[in-house]
């Protein structure tokens, strides 16, 4: 099979090595999403984000992004991110999560190569996504959503190859080989002197530097590190919240509650009650 070069000239056929299956499809209004989802990681899918009306910041692997309506998000498999709307006004947005994605030599379901930006600003092709997203959520045969499911992932994947390369300088790099210590080590113990004698830095500055890229200090991160596979596990296990506080690292329930409140700002109980309905994301 051919390896990927552009989206224009490639078929559906030559460019994806594998059938790429949708998940889920679904649009949410400015009510239901100014709910918090902190730091978070899914290994076995990609994630599409249209914004259609408001802002917020996201995290998406260790950069922080404002983001606004035009705006298109795609997490690859093994990224960490962080979506935080206005709590305000919200964001409307339509999400898609697909997977099975392979293309070329490519390891599975990274859409975007490594390097191009995972936020498209003012993307171009936002209208065409559009249209494609709401062609998906109506379609009802499955042969007619896999063809829309792989324009879709060609048409962004070719903005972002088109867009190019975002190169790191000194201090994404340091921030990126903090973070990447962080998300080894989020359910341990860990303090700012650790983090610093891994990387050979000290403390304040590597936390100014952290700060500065990701927008969040090293602890704050893993904090939100802590509160996303809280989350995850009250999405998609039957797991009580006592279980879930001491799986994430903490010796208190009441300490967990605490942290998932300052950080959600509601319960876990409540948290996992308002997305009962949500697909398993």
């Amino acid at each position: 099979m051919a390896m990927f070069l552009k989206p224009s000239y490639e078929t559906v056929e030559s460019s994806f090595w594998r059938k790429p299956k949708l998940i889920s499809v679904k649009m949410e209004d400015r009510v239901k999403n100014k709910t918090i989802r902190a730091m978070h990681v899914h290994d076995d899918r990609v994630e599409i984000v249209l914004v259609r009306s408001g802002h917020g910041l996201n995290t998406v692997d260790g950069r922080l992004y404002a983001v606004s309506a035009g705006d298109i998000l795609i997490y690859n498999a093994g990224v960490v991110h962080d979506e935080h709307t206005d709590t305000q006004d919200g964001m409307d947005i339509i999400w898609c999560i697909a997977t099975n994605i392979q293309i070329g030599r490519q390891p599975d379901n990274i859409l975007i190569p490594q390097g191009c930006t995972p936020v498209l600003h003012a993307a171009d092709c936002f209208p065409e996504a559009e249209s494609l997203m709401i062609m998906l959520m109506s379609a009802e045969k499955e042969e007619i959503r896999y063809h829309l499911l792989c324009a879709l992932l060609l048409l962004l994947r070719g903005e972002a190859i088109r867009r190019g390369d975002t190169a790191m300088d000194k201090n994404t790099q340091l921030s990126h080989e903090i973070q990447q210590y962080i998300d080894a080590h989020y359910l341990e113990d860990i303090c700012l002197e650790d983090i610093a004698e891994h990387v050979g830095k000290n403390a304040s500055y590597l936390s100014r530097v952290f700060h500065r890229t990701v927008g969040y200090s090293p602890i704050q991160y893993a904090i939100r590190r802590r509160i996303g596979q809280a989350q995850s596990w009250l999405l998609m296990t039957d797991k009580t919240v006592t279980e879930i506080a001491f799986l994430v690292g903490y010796n208190s329930v009441g300490n967990f509650h605490a942290a998932f409140l300052k950080t959600v700002g509601m319960t876990p109980q409540k948290y996992r009650e308002l997305w009962a309905d949500h697909p398993k994301t």
